[in-house]
């Protein structure tokens, strides 16, 4: 009867550590989550400091015309690179494409009115295929596509 006191007191003990286990894992993800979060809000009041601070100095956007727009995303991407290395920060890219498309208007090819400039969406697919961002993730995609289609199959052939 005492065997069997103790053989449950020992597993619930047991079941209790890796309770406090998993609990201290939670906390550790919840610290990095808070952690990102702290640095996203400081990311967004800079950037909308900066949008402000250019609505407010009422100067026109830069005008880029669409044969300097590889060079000049080349040069941003080198900016965004060292900023985020000079502060040891993971700056987000829809954010920093937030700044530089209210500082500057890039001339699309299109002549049609209303389509002169490039919208924010396209500026953020140009910043992402110059850093070479946009190949990754499709290397990413098909790589998933494979690994799941691998077992998929290795599952059919098992069953």
């Amino acid at each position: 009867m005492i065997s069997q006191g103790k053989k449950v007191i020992e597993e619930r003990l047991q079941r209790k550590r890796e309770q406090c286990i998993h609990q201290k894992e939670k906390l550790e993800q919840m610290k990095c989550t808070m952690q990102k979060t702290e640095e996203e809000v400081e990311q967004l009041e800079y950037v909308l400091h900066e949008i402000e601070h250019i609505e407010k100095s009422k100067r026109e956007p830069r005008v880029i015309p669409n044969a300097e727009i590889s060079n000049v995303f080349a040069s941003l991407c080198r900016e965004f690179d060292y900023l985020q290395h000079r502060l040891k920060l993971f700056l987000k890219y829809k954010l920093v494409c937030e700044v530089i498309f209210a500082r500057y208007q890039f001339r699309s090819r299109s002549h049609v009115p209303g389509r002169e400039y490039l919208s924010y969406a396209t500026v953020l697919t140009y910043f992402k295929r110059e850093r070479g961002d946009g190949e990754l993730m499709i290397s990413k995609i098909s790589k998933y596509k494979d690994n799941n289609m691998k077992n998929k199959c290795f599952r059919n052939r098992n069953d």
